[in-house]
């Protein structure tokens, strides 16, 4: 009887774990859809798409020496800053 009321008390705490993890999960899913929705929205716009072309140019231009020796630059500045 005790064994009962304990194995009753355990399924009773499992099936509301379950059902806080699936509320959880739904959740989850919708912040991460509004998520890609808002991104999607902001590529879209004159900004985003201004900053998705310029990041594109970026890319272009990475091996580019004196990209390279600019953004060397930029690091030691950016190490003194914390130093």
């Amino acid at each position: 009887m005790l064994i009962d009321l304990l194995i009753k008390k355990d399924k009773r705490k499992l099936q509301q774990c379950t059902e806080q993890f699936q509320h959880r999960q739904q959740l989850r899913h919708a912040f991460l859809f509004l998520s890609g929705q808002r991104c999607k929205q902001f590529l879209g716009s004159a900004p985003g798409l201004t900053l998705s072309f310029g990041a594109g140019m970026l890319m272009q231009l990475r091996h580019n020496p004196a990209v390279k020796t600019l953004r060397s630059l930029g690091a030691i500045q950016w190490l003194r800053r914390l130093v």
